[in-house]
């Protein structure tokens, strides 16, 4: 029984890392072309408009991650 909790764990652990790997490069080229050009008329600053890029990236990656936890919680019924 153990071991199936175990590998349970393992595979939801496994998916949200893929899912983020696979969908980072995406959000973050969306919000490069989206906001990009917004950024350099307001900043300026090259590796400024990039750090934010990344870092609205990662958040979008995050709330993702909560949605996905939340919406999986509804379904299943469980953590």
């Amino acid at each position: 029984m153990k071991e199936g909790y175990k590998r349970k764990q393992l595979m939801k652990t496994g998916l949200q890392i893929v899912f983020a790997i696979a969908w980072f490069p995406i959000l973050w080229l969306f919000l490069s072309v989206t906001l990009g050009k917004l950024f350099a008329m307001f900043i300026g600053i090259a590796w400024l408009e990039h750090s934010l890029v990344i870092g609205l990236s990662l958040l979008l990656i995050f709330f993702a991650f909560r949605y996905l936890v939340l919406l999986s919680e509804r379904i299943f019924g469980e953590k």
